[in-house]
């Protein structure tokens, strides 16, 4: 049988807790976390933040809707609170001169007269064995609404408070295909337009 990686261009090994690939019993899967980029250059960010224990470590949920550093069932995407800051002041230091940051409900935003793409830097997650997931602008941020003729995007990564928890969402999971191997303790991916449809072998 042809190995369901070898078209994958990132693998990771999924972390055990126990007998278990879930995090404290809860359907999530561990990543092996271990540094953050941005545009380049690595944070100074403890790799501790990242370990997988039972209280903390980094998970995937594409239910998540937004990233709370790993689940793919939250829309947007949740970060450990020990990274959160170090996270958001490189990508403001990066982009103040280009555009005007403002917080709107807690969240960091910026007002922006340009395409996004342009302006703001690409993120890297990078993950034990060398595999880094790249993140391009439009997976880290949300627009919101408009102002004074600028448009407001704001990070899409929340605090998650006192916890050292790192949730990826549906925001930085999307246009990837993953591949579960609970066999090889692995996952992988590759970048897809998810709008485009899937390659499908022919059938018998």
């Amino acid at each position: 049988m042809e190995d369901l990686f070898s078209p994958v261009l990132n693998c990771i090994h999924i972390p055990r807790q126990g007998d278990s690939f879930f995090w404290s019993g809860k359907p999530h899967y561990n990543l092996d976390l271990r540094s953050i980029s941005v545009g380049g250059q690595v944070l100074s960010i403890d790799p501790s933040v990242f370990s997988t224990s039972s209280n903390q470590g980094t998970i995937a949920d594409s239910g998540t809707t937004l990233a709370c550093l790993a689940d793919s069932g939250t829309t947007l995407a949740c970060l450990a609170d020990e990274a959160y800051d170090a996270f958001i002041s490189a990508i403001t230091n990066t982009v103040s001169q280009t555009v005007r940051p403002v917080l709107s409900k807690g969240n960091q935003c910026y007002l922006i007269t340009s395409s996004v793409a342009d302006i703001f830097p690409q993120i890297s997650l990078n993950f034990a064995g060398g595999a880094s997931m790249i993140l391009n602008p439009q997976d880290y941020l949300v627009q919101q609404n408009s102002t004074g003729g600028a448009a407001v995007w704001c990070i899409g990564f929340q605090k998650t408070q006192g916890q050292e928890i790192t949730i990826l969402g549906d925001l930085v999971l999307k246009d990837k295909i993953f591949v579960y191997d609970l066999v090889n303790q692995r996952i992988g991916w590759t970048n897809y337009d998810c709008k485009s449809k899937l390659p499908r072998e022919n059938g018998p």
